[in-house]
This record gives structure tokens, C-alpha cells and sequence, in this order.
């Protein structure tokens, strides 16, 4: 455990009620739990792994990309309401995320090229123990090796007053509460405790789920010879075609590995290709990020270096090699004695690469999950539920995908400040109706 004061050694005792639980205790979770608790509304947060903060310790390469360094709503992908993804990421501007993990958490932090904050110390745990000691001191208690099995609404007259929820767990337990926030992640990397089971729990109780995909996920080439050139990075500007339009486009780092392509690029355009609605969409990739302008340009400058070594200077050689073997083209040959057509297919080969991708690596690799509760479904101010009165989501449970470099940690802490003083307010709301005293 990370802090002993906000992590008891002990479950709650069966039977107990409770004003708030809080199911998760990654990201979202633990902001929801500093959030309410500071509200009035001491939580209790729930998490199935014995440590908590699992994904934000093994994320970023093990040293926790906390947040990017700028943001804006076309970082984020939605399949609701643009407009309510614009006023969730409004109601935390990136700025006030960035001072409350520097001047309230006191963790300090640095900028990396490429946009990305990482903690100064590029320890994680640092993140993990200052989250939970937050949540500790805003009255949050937090039991950890437990995992909840159902969440159940109750009718009025079948418990405590004011008690709308019974959740059972795999240890026997049964805790009730009038308000709960589920902020148990998606699919993606189920060793760290994200098996699914908040979608299945809302599903059970009404929503109406967008189909799940792993999103920021390495992909499976159709071509295995593209394996060949493991272990090569490149910079590329890679785009996603559907239906004879560009629908996606970004330029980064492209890793090629022995089943495919993977670095920041391809996860940052894997969902325009794992997503349900991309059947039929095509991948190709622009060297360097140069036009076809460019590179012809570049090819008719003729001289007479060979074709395979002008190639070499600009890229790296087994990669020039295979975009010479598409092309067709005989790479010893003179520069000046490329023939029209031949110039053709190999600017193609530079500037517009295609990419058959026949897979992707699944969730258990996948950083984020696509797809979830709908946004429709929720109200904006508090993510409550709009059929479910007194339930809550906070974070990748929700159908909002970021790209790769902190986006979907910033989602994680907006939601789950949203969702923490949304339900806090809820549960005071409930008090004054009901005249019994929730606030813990």
C-alpha cells in the first residue's frame, strides 16, 4: 500500500452503508475520491487490485506521461456530442489540472519534447502516493483487494433510507449506498484490473453501450515481410482513408516491429482501424512527412549516385530497400535514368506507402478501450446517469477516446473531478431532502 492513512489494511465490514462508493481506484477514481471528500462527502473507493493505481504506475513507459503539455477537444474522439466533450474538458481547463498537481499535490513537473509532462523525478509512484494521500486527507477511505461482482438498485422499500445501490463483492460483502460512481476503466490492459466489469455492470442497469474497441494499439500487418524491418524507427506522416476521404492524419515516430506497426503515429491512428465503423479503411504512410511534390522533386535531380544510395542518405536502409522492391524499381541503377513511370510508382512508394493492416494486438496491449457509456446518457454537469438516478461514471468507462501523449490521463482527471462533485452534491442534495445525515 502507498499511504497507510488513505489505504486501511482491513475491508469495510459487510452490510455497511455508506454516503458515496466509488468502484476503481485508478486515475479517475482517485480524483473522484479527493473531490467529493472536499465536497463534505467522505467516499469509499473500492479497488480490485491489492495496490491501487495500477495503470498510472506501468504507463508511459513505467515514468507516467501525467498529462499533456497542450490540449483541445479535436485531441479527443467521441462517437456522442462534441459539444458536451467541449464543456467536460472546459469545466477543468488544462492549465488549473497542471497547478493542482504542482501547487496542491506538490509533485513537480517537466515538459518533454513532443508535448508530453512526465513527474520530474519519472517515478509514478510519486503520482500514486500523492493522489491517495489527497484522498486520505479529504476523508476518502480506500479498500483494496476487493472487487465488486453486482451492483443492484434497490426499490424504496427494500433498504436503509436513502439507499438506492447494494453492491456484492467476490468476498461475501454487501454495501449499500444512495450514490455510486463506477470509474473501473475499460478492456484495455486487464492485468491492471480493467477486465470490463463496469461496463457489464451499467449495461445490466439500462445503458445502452458503444460498441468496445482497443484504441492506441499497435497494429498487425497483412504483409508479414513488413516484419523484416523490425526494431527501425522512422518519422511518417501516416493517413486513414475510408470511402475515398482522408478521415484521420498524423505525423510522428513509426515503429515497425515483428507483426506490424507500432510507435506514437500508428497508436495514435489505430482507432480509425480497430473501431466497428472502420471497415474498409486503408492506412498509407508519407516518409519523413514529405509530399509527393517533395520527393519528386528530390528524384529528378538525377546525378549519378545510384538510386538505392540517393535512398540510403534520406532513409534508413532496409527501408529503403523494401520501398524499392514495391516500386519496382532497380536500385542500382542511376538516378538519371529513372523513367517516368518508374519516378511515378516510387514517389507513390515515398509519399502514399500503403499499409495493409489485417489486425491489431488486442487489449492486452491496447492503452485505451474505444467505445462505452454514451455521453448522451449522461448528464454533463455531473455524469450522472440520465436513467439510473444516483450512478456516476468517471473516466475510460466513458465513450472518450484521447490520443497518445497524456490526453486520456487529462480525461481521466476532468471526468473524475466532475464525476466526484457531482455525486457529492447529489449525495448533500439528498440530505436535505431526506433530513438523514450522508455526508460521513
Amino acid at each position: 500500500m502507498d499511504d497507510p492513512h488513505a489505504v486501511p489494511q482491513q475491508p469495510p465490514p459487510s452490510g455497511g452503508v455508506w454516503p458515496l462508493v466509488i468502484v476503481g481506484a485508478g486515475a479517475a477514481g482517485l480524483t473522484a475520491a479527493i473531490f467529493a471528500g472536499r465536497r463534505g462527502v467522505a467516499p469509499l473507493v473500492l479497488e480490485t487490485r491489492e495496490r491501487p493505481g495500477a495503470k498510472i504506475r506501468v504507463s508511459g513507459g513505467g515514468r507516467c506521461n501525467v498529462l499533456p503539455a497542450r490540449a483541445g477537444p479535436d485531441d479527443f474522439h467521441t462517437e456522442g456530442s462534441r459539444n458536451a466533450l467541449r464543456n467536460l474538458l472546459a469545466s477543468w481547463p488544462l492549465a488549473e489540472v497542471t497547478a493542482f498537481f504542482e501547487r496542491e499535490l506538490g509533485i513537480a513537473l517537466k515538459v518533454e519534447e513532443g508535448g508530453k509532462v512526465f513527474p520530474a523525478s519519472d517515478d509514478p509512484r510519486e503520482i500514486v502516493t500523492a493522489l491517495l494521500a489527497e484522498a486520505g486527507r479529504a476523508g476518502a477511505r480506500l479498500a483494496a483487494g476487493v472487487r465488486v461482482e453486482e451492483l443492484r438498485r434497490l426499490e424504496p422499500q427494500d433498504g436503509p433510507a436513502g439507499s438506492r445501490f447494494e453492491l456484492f463483492t467476490a468476498c461475501g460483502q454487501r454495501l449499500r449506498s444512495p450514490r455510486v460512481i463506477l470509474a473501473t476503466g475499460g478492456l484495455s490492459l486487464p492485468k491492471t484490473g480493467s477486465d470490463g466489469a463496469g461496463l457489464r455492470v451499467s449495461a445490466a442497469l439500462g445503458h445502452h453501450l458503444r460498441p468496445t474497441y482497443p484504441a492506441l494499439v499497435p497494429l498487425i500487418a497483412a504483409d508479414p515481410s513488413w516484419g523484416e524491418l523490425a526494431g527501425l524507427a522512422v518519422r511518417a506522416e501516416l493517413s486513414v482513408e475510408r470511402g475515398g476521404k482522408v478521415v484521420g492524419q498524423q505525423i510522428g515516430d513509426l515503429l515497425f516491429t515483428h507483426r506490424g506497426f507500432s510507435g506514437p503515429v500508428a497508436l495514435d491512428v489505430s482507432w480509425q482501424l480497430t473501431a466497428p465503423f472502420a471497415a474498409g479503411s486503408r492506412l498509407r504512410a508519407r516518409w519523413l512527412g514529405h509530399s509527393e511534390p517533395d520527393w519528386d522533386a528530390w528524384l529528378r535531380q538525377g546525378g549519378p549516385r545510384s538510386i538505392s544510395s540517393a535512398l540510403r542518405e534520406e532513409l534508413p536502409r532496409r527501408l529503403a530497400a523494401r520501398l524499392l522492391a514495391l516500386a519496382g524499381v532497380d536500385g542500382d541503377r542511376r538516378l538519371a535514368q529513372l523513367t517516368r513511370e518508374e519516378r511515378r510508382r516510387l514517389v507513390e512508394a515515398l509519399a502514399a506507402c500503403p499499409l495493409e493492416v489485417s489486425g491489431n494486438e488486442g487489449y492486452r496491449v491496447a492503452e485505451v478501450t474505444g467505445g462505452g457509456v454514451p455521453l448522451e446518457e449522461v448528464a454533463t454537469r455531473t455524469l450522472e446517469s440520465r436513467l439510473v438516478r444516483g450512478l456516476h461514471f468517471a473516466g475510460e468507462i466513458l465513450d472518450v477516446t484521447g490520443r497518445i501523449g497524456g490526453f486520456n490521463f487529462l480525461w481521466a482527471w476532468v471526468s473524475g473531478r466532475r464525476a466526484g462533485e457531482g455525486a457529492a452534491g447529489g449525495a448533500l442534495e439528498d440530505e436535505r431532502r431526506s433530513g438523514t445525515q450522508v455526508g460521513g
